[in-house]
């Protein structure tokens, strides 16, 4: 392989790092007006940010101005960027773009639901779940009636939450044990009284798993310090050890120096081996020098070794402070969103009552569901169920069920229905 492709592949694997690998609905997808997305291209940092399609359907870039992006892929985009940036360059090395879709244009939904309107679209949305981002099929406010679909979502979200929320306690346990230094943590006071509870105990498990590694990694740092600075101290010591024996032999040569200058000077001495012995001194000295220079090479490197290591502390402990305060946040939607969960289950059991659903089952059936879709410029509108996908600017159009009028002067046992429910649980 070339180094110019080890080049291109080296780049791109440094962009699908920073944005994620695209998904394949993202593969897919074909954008459209009120799109937002961010973009990276390599090496041209004034290109990153992200960006809006404007209403004319273009995306506007610096320094390659308008892309009209109605109906391309992101991969169209990207290719697209790309070669215009190449042109630009006039014959410099293709740059590599990524871009990722940051919020979807939105879709709509009208008819028999809580909240008809307009809300943010994201990839994989069914019908019911469309319909469940609306509040549910629409209840009246008397309360006559509940879709048994309501209990059944509700108890999903409360399991779903609930088990978010036992991972959540649990990762803080751990946040908390990390910062404190320690390698274990105990049981949460909150799963005192599931102690065997198998969810519960494979979660504990999971999270000092991670603890482990976590306290291994930093354990590995350090014992790789220790190392580093033990070999640099060995090496200083064999350093200091080699000037004291070159000081001893300098002190010899010095002598002798002293000595061959007081025969020169009386005419006795061989001017060659005063040169010499001049020589020799001045290359113990150098090599004294180039000692005590590698010592203090040493030092520093054990120094900026314990600095690295501390950065690295550091580094770990504002990581898991961030870590703890964010699952403390989470920990608190979660409990808000469960207490919202559990009131609406109550009153979809309780406040309900059996026959209405049984004149919902047995004389309104719920008429079908339709999708409008806007494809080119053909609109179809196409039956659907709840497990059709919905895809942004869809509208999702939801029948409204005709009961007859509901008998509130007594007509209705309702004494009968609670006894009809009770029985039936």
């Amino acid at each position: 392989m070339t180094k110019r492709k080890w080049r291109e592949v080296a780049l791109a694997l440094g962009v699908v790092l920073l944005l994620g690998a695209p998904s394949a609905d993202a593969e897919d997808y074909r954008l459209g007006i009120s799109d937002r997305l961010k973009v990276k291209v390599q090496e041209w940092p004034d290109l990153n940010g992200e960006y809006t399609v404007t209403p004319d359907g273009v995306v506007s870039l610096p320094l390659i101005g308008n892309i009209n992006v109605i109906g391309l892929r992101l991969n169209d985009l990207t290719q697209e960027i790309s070669n215009r940036l190449a042109r630009r360059s006039e014959g410099a090395e293709r740059p590599l773009t990524a871009a990722e879709i940051v919020q979807y244009r939105p879709f709509s939904i009208v008819g028999d639901v809580q909240r008809p309107g307009e809300y943010p679209y994201r990839p994989g949305l069914t019908v019911l779940q469309a319909i469940t981002i609306a509040g549910g099929y629409y209840r009246p406010e008397l309360g006559l009636f509940r879709l048994d679909r309501d209990v059944a979502v509700a108890k999903g979200e409360i399991r779903t939450l609930s088990m978010k929320q036992t991972r959540l306690i649990a990762r803080a346990a751990r946040l908390t044990a990390a910062l404190a230094g320690s390698s274990d943590f105990a049981l949460p006071s909150e799963f005192n009284e599931q102690k065997d509870n198998p969810v519960i105990a494979a979660i504990m498990e999971s999270e000092r798993a991670a603890l482990g590694v976590a306290n291994d990694t930093a354990n590995s740092e350090r014992t790789a310090l220790n190392e580093v600075r033990s070999l640099y101290q060995r090496e200083i010591s064999s350093l200091r050890g080699q000037i004291d024996a070159l000081a001893q032999e300098d002190g010899t040569i010095q002598q002798q120096l002293k000595d061959m200058r007081s025969l020169s000077a009386r005419g006795l001495a061989l001017m060659p081996t005063l040169f010499n012995l001049e020589r020799a001194a001045a290359q113990i000295s150098n090599e004294k020098m180039s000692m005590q220079t590698a010592i203090v090479r040493a030092e520093e490197n054990i120094t900026l070794a314990e600095h690295r290591l501390r950065e690295r502390d550091l580094e770990r402990d504002r990581a898991n402070t961030r870590d703890l305060q964010q699952t403390k946040d989470e920990l608190t939607e979660v409990r808000g969103r469960l207490r919202t969960a559990a009131d609406l289950l109550a009153e979809a059991q309780i406040s309900a009552p059996a026959e209405a659903r049984e004149r919902l089952t047995d004389e309104g059936r719920r008429p079908e569901i339709t999708l409008v879709r806007r494809e080119g410029e053909t609109i179809r509108e196409f039956v659907a169920d709840e497990a059709t996908l919905v895809l942004p600017n869809d509208v999702v159009k939801v029948p409204k069920i005709h009961l007859k009028s509901y008998d509130t002067l007594g007509s209705t046992n309702l004494s009968r229905i609670d006894d009809s429910e009770e029985k039936a649980r």
